[in-house]
């Protein structure tokens, strides 16, 4: 009964309209648009970040148990993500040993199975992937701190100066939140389209203006690299 209880919750939400929609998406025709972003690396960052208490933990199998809390859904993936190699984790806890937060990257071409696609880096590059906030901390500064992580681990450990990510069309806030933070549309999207759930076909077109960049904010407190006398 609860299976039944839920699809009749949400015809009363999204309306028989809406919720056909959704049933056509998910069992018969679904078109996901993709755009590629990048940053330097050796940009300086937009906004000065408030001071808290969150230890900053890479992800292996000793600290896995710390995504128990706000990601346990996320735990098998994550073990498959471990044994990849050239592939990272990184997660900020909270006062408790809690994580967060955390988000993934990779400095070699990776598969991506979310999107069915391989992305191929070139060199100096990184891929930034499975980003994810815990809802009761999100809007407090946790993507910026990803981004300092990155920038301090890509530049400097993996020897990398820009960053790329993909972002969903559909995500207006992941996508605004990448445009505050520095990211430019590099002209690359990617099309993938979804068949009765099971059949995948996938379409990398290139585009010249950018679509997205009404999303960047002015940035009053940008951080300008010091000049000397």
């Amino acid at each position: 009964m609860r299976p039944l209880a839920e699809l009749l919750g949400k015809i009363r939400r999204k309306g028989w309209r809406g919720t056909l929609r959704v049933l056509c998406q998910r069992f018969i025709y679904r078109c996901q648009e993709l755009l590629t972003v990048e940053r330097s690396l050796e940009a300086p960052l937009s906004k000065r970040l408030k001071a808290y208490r969150w230890e900053h933990v890479r992800i292996d199998e000793e600290t896995l148990p710390k995504l128990e809390k706000h990601f346990a859904h996320y735990l098998p993936a994550a073990r498959k993500l471990l044994a990849k190699e050239g592939v990272r984790g990184d997660a900020f806890a909270d006062e408790n040993g809690d994580a967060i937060g955390m988000v993934w990257m990779t400095n070699r071409d990776y598969y991506e199975p979310l999107y069915r696609r391989w992305i191929r880096l070139p060199p100096g590059h990184m891929y930034q992937f499975a980003g994810e906030v815990a809802e009761p901390y999100r809007n407090t500064g946790v993507p910026l701190r990803y981004l300092r992580a990155l920038c301090e681990q890509g530049h400097h450990e993996l020897g990398c100066h820009v960053v790329r990510s993909l972002m969903d069309t559909r995500n207006l806030p992941a996508l605004a939140m990448h445009m505050h933070m520095g990211f430019r549309e590099t002209g690359e999207a990617t099309h993938v389209y979804t068949l009765f759930g099971f059949l995948h076909f996938t379409h990398i077109c290139a585009y010249r203006e950018p679509r997205f960049s009404s999303l960047r904010k002015p940035d009053r407190n940008r951080i300008s690299p010091q000049r000397s006398e």
